[in-house]
């Protein structure tokens, strides 16, 4: 059964990358902006937060900096996506791991940014199926996506385990939906940002099954393009990552507001504000950004999935040069400049750099003529020739006062400098081009430092204003820092017992200890950080910073090696002794043989611990699902679902200081049931809270998307409007009103409503808002209920 079933997805691959082109079809919404140059961008479906960054990367000029024109289409799934990149008749597209099958085979899929580290496919099951593990699938009927290359990780989990004898029921989400809830499946291929959210709104029990917990863990969302346009237009390929990935920061450090963005402006499928926010928690984890760099594509990691899904036959063949279908540089060498930046650079004049009068050797040093040299002279040399620009050297006596001259405009780059958040406030960085370990060096007598607790107590040189001193002084208070002006001066005072350890660069401690004869010192740990240097600019000056990061990234790979090796070496003694290194070897020999005798040992405890982390990691996906449904408790009203007082209070102070600010009209509609109470007294409460239900559904299907409405308390609603002035929230009251007095409640009983009016206009604050509008409410009522009044602003 399970060799019928990976032939049949085969034949189905076969199919979907086959030679035959299908014409393109529109989707129907289409997000166009228009700049310099014209792309376009496949979705890999429709719009929702799977695909927040990329919007992001719009609204926030990301894509406009960079020249280009985008636009973003809706999956069409009666077309083959990788096809379509493959035809031209779209420039980049966004696939999962699919795209490794392909690119195994076909060198002209060349990847451009794995966005989710993880895969977002699982496999849900209601619990009293008792389907807890994957051989628990056996026999089972399971909903599978219409698309078989659409759930590879699934087939290859299926394959894995050896699982022969299961029916794959396909249909689109809802019927799949539908088929678990009637039990017509046992279980249902979903993914994690969409479906299990759906059914556990629905109040559904179920168990989770992701496929990476069982060690198929292949990446998610992959932006990917032609061969063609890779090597054609490099630079192009190149400023496309780069907004993207600025587009995923910014997305993922303003959920909230890309939760907005989404709702009133990219809903085609109509999701709630609720489901939006709880999306962006599980794209958050699939993204995993503080454990990996926004798009990166480690080739060690596609070279393992590769292999793996040959060893499942589920990849015929792996292409030899499989590390080339990842887009780097040596696509293209060319440096492209906009007319903007081209502009800029004819009006600058000489520009001032930034140089430590000691020095920072290998990076940097002023040699006896004044003349900068080291590694960074090199690449300095390279921007200069390439841009036409020229360079003036700033001596500065010690690093804090450099840094202190950027601020304040004295110095307009910096060569080679790590990336802070203090800094990012008036530099902006180009791409690191040269990274080196955060090291802890130490004097001859000290034995190997495991990790920074150790450090607790003892005196910790560093440079004062470096990167080491910004991350320790921040993640490591405990830590007894003493400031140094330089390198050069902390490892002296650590060859000379003033402190217990000197944390800084590998390559410059290296260098210095080497060159100053610190016979006594050594390199004894590392800490988690490293120094990843790259350019910085003055971020009033971002043209400039733009055309050098094109730069640096049109240098080839083994340039940079070239360079690299050229200052930063390591010094071997020509001659070893055999009688000096007897000991140790035999002492190596000796742990050898101890390893050896409990390798069996360790095998058996491998595999309990390897049981043990599947179980944890269940239970932690669980508990992150469980804080998912928390959070979204957080800011909704329990009975109605919709948003409750603790949000509403957010949303009315953001709403209110908005349009306060830029003198922008926004109103609120305070929303009441008439004579609830009966309701209560004569139907009891459970019909009461239907009323309520029903009443909150009714309301949110008659608003605008830019409204926010949710529950102020009992039977009281509020309905925030921005860019709305009294009289069209009036429009939008009655609007209400008509539509409760026309629908049928629960028990048929009749409800209307009143409503008080009143905008941000003669009011000094919420308080005044809220009163005037509480007051309008009470007018309504008062003239006979089932009406909606405007509110006066003071008395």
């Amino acid at each position: 059964m399970l060799r019928m079933l990976l032939c049949t997805f085969l034949i189905a691959l076969s199919v979907v990358f086959g030679n035959a082109t299908a014409q393109q079809r529109p989707t129907g919404f289409e997000v166009v902006h228009a700049v310099d140059q014209e792309i376009t961008i496949q979705l890999k479906w429709k719009h929702q937060f799977q695909f927040a960054g990329y919007y992001a990367a719009l609204e926030q000029g990301y894509f406009a900096d960079e020249g280009l024109n985008v636009v973003l289409r809706e999956r069409d799934t009666s077309e083959n996506i990788i096809q379509q990149v493959l035809d031209g008749r779209s420039d980049y597209a966004i696939t999962d791991s699919v795209a490794l099958l392909e690119a195994g085979q076909n060198p002209d899929i060349v990847l451009v940014a794995a966005i989710f580290q993880y895969s977002a496919n699982a496999i849900v099951s209601l619990r009293e199926k008792q389907i807890r593990r994957p051989r628990d699938l056996a026999g089972r009927r399971i909903g599978f996506y219409e698309s078989s290359a659409d759930g590879l990780d699934v087939l290859a989990l299926l394959a894995d385990q050896r699982i022969r004898d299961v029916e794959l029921v396909p249909g689109s989400w809802q019927e799949r939906l539908s088929m678990l809830r009637n039990h017509e499946i046992d279980a249902t291929v979903v993914y994690l940002s969409n479906e299990p959210i759906v059914l556990r709104e629905d109040g559904l029990d179920i168990h989770v099954m992701i496929p990476r917990h069982f060690g198929i863990d292949l990446y998610g969302d992959i932006l990917f393009t032609s061969r063609t346009e890779a090597e054609l237009f490099p630079e192009r390929a190149a400023a496309v990552r780069r907004a993207v990935i600025r587009g995923w920061e910014y997305a993922l450090a303003h959920p909230q507001e890309l939760v907005e963005l989404i709702y009133s402006q990219y809903n085609t499928q109509n999701k709630s504000r609720s489901a939006l926010f709880a999306e962006a928690q599980v794209i958050a984890s699939l993204v995993s950004a503080t454990s990996t760099p926004v798009g990166e594509l480690d080739p060690g990691r596609i070279e393992f999935l590769s292999q793996q899904l040959q060893r499942l036959n589920l990849l015929q063949h792996v292409h030899a040069g499989q590390s080339a279908v990842i887009f780097n540089e040596q696509f293209g060498r060319s440096v492209q400049l906009t007319e903007a930046e081209k502009t800029f650079l004819a009006e600058l004049g000489s520009i001032r750099v930034g140089v430590e009068a000691l020095g920072w050797p290998p990076f940097e040093m002023l040699d006896e003529f004044g003349q900068l040299s080291g590694l960074a002279a090199e690449y300095l040399d390279i921007i200069a020739e390439t841009l036409g620009l020229q360079f003036e050297l700033v001596p500065m006596q010690s690093w804090d006062d450099m840094l202190q001259a950027t601020m304040e405009r004295r110095i307009d780059l910096l060569p080679v400098i790590a990336a802070t958040p203090e800094r990012s406030h008036y530099l902006n960085f180009t791409a690191p081009y040269v990274r080196s370990p955060m090291v802890i060096v130490t004097r001859e007598d000290v034995d190997f430092i495991p990790d920074m607790q150790v450090l607790r107590g003892q005196r910790v040189g560093v440079v004062g204003g470096y990167a080491s001193d910004e991350l320790l002084s921040e993640y490591y208070p405990y830590l007894q820092l003493v400031r140094y002006p330089n390198t050069e001066a902390g490892l002296h005072a650590l060859a000379s017992g003033l402190v217990d350890v000197f944390v800084d660069n590998l390559a410059v401690a290296s260098f210095l200890i080497r060159r100053d004869g610190l016979a006594n010192l050594k390199i004894s740990g590392q800490t988690p950080y490293s120094f990843d240097s790259g350019v910085a600019v003055r971020n009033d000056w971002p043209l400039l910073h733009s055309a050098i990061g094109k730069v640096l990234a049109s240098i080839p790979a083994e340039q940079h090696q070239e360079i690299y090796a050229r200052w930063v070496q390591l010094e071997f003694s020509q001659r070893l002794s055999l009688r000096a290194m007897w000991l140790p070897l035999s002492l190596i020999a000796i742990v050898v043989i101890s390893l050896l005798a409990y390798l069996a040992r360790l095998r058996l405890l491998n595999n309990r611990l390897r049981r043990a982390h599947e179980q944890l990691s269940a239970a932690q996906d669980e508990l992150a699902i469980k804080n998912l449904e928390l959070q979204k408790l957080s800011v909704t009203d329990k009975l109605t679902g919709v948003f409750n007082r603790y949000f509403l209070d957010l949303k009315l102070a953001e709403a209110f200081e908005h349009a306060s600010r830029y003198q922008r009209n926004m109103s609120i509609v305070l929303i009441d049931l008439d004579y609830f109470k009966r309701i209560n007294d004569e139907l009891g409460h459970q019909v009461g809270d239907r009323v309520l239900q029903e009443f909150a559904d009714l309301v949110e299907r008659h608003i605008r998307r830019s409204d926010i409405f949710g529950r102020w308390g009992g039977e009281e609603f509020l309905l925030i409007c921005p860019e709305t002035d009294d009289q069209q929230a009036l429009a939008i009251a009655d609007k209400i009103r008509f539509a409760v007095v026309n629908h049928r409640f629960s028990q048929s009983y009749g409800v209307t409503i009143s409503a008080g009016v009143k905008d941000n206009q003669n009011v000094d604050s919420i308080d005044q808002l809220i009163t005037a509008a509480d007051r309008a409410l009470y007018q309504a009522k008062a003239s006979g209920r089932n009406q909606a009044c405007i509110g006066a602003a003071k008395d």
